[in-house]
């Protein structure tokens, strides 16, 4: 029963674009339809999560629903630091979560 539940949320989803997971609410989505979070080394060498809207930065990323529930959800349950190992500040996640997708700017 599960396998027929699988292959139908893939036969939905266009077959030129890639599936990946919100890693807030753990649904399947197109590509085109997530934000990507993108790991990287800030000045001081600490690793950081960095928003990635235009989906072209080098390095491991991870992805989120432009909606504010799956970015608290993600930031509550600490999805980011498992999703991407090592990364401890994720301060602009927070912010783009607060400022950008709560007040409606578009993604």
């Amino acid at each position: 029963m599960a396998k027929n539940a699988v292959a139908e949320e893939f036969e939905t989803a266009d077959a030129n674009q890639a599936v990946r997971t919100c890693i807030g609410c753990r649904k399947k989505a197109d590509r085109l339809q997530l934000v990507r979070v993108v790991r990287s080394t800030n000045s001081s060498g600490e690793l950081e999560a960095l928003v990635d809207v235009l989906r072209r930065m080098p390095g491991r990323g991870a992805w989120l629903h432009p909606h504010p529930d799956c970015w608290k959800l993600a930031i509550k349950r600490r999805a980011i630091g498992r999703a991407l190992p090592g990364v401890t500040a994720i301060s602009e996640v927070e912010s783009f979560a607060q400022n950008s997708l709560e007040q409606g700017e578009p993604t």
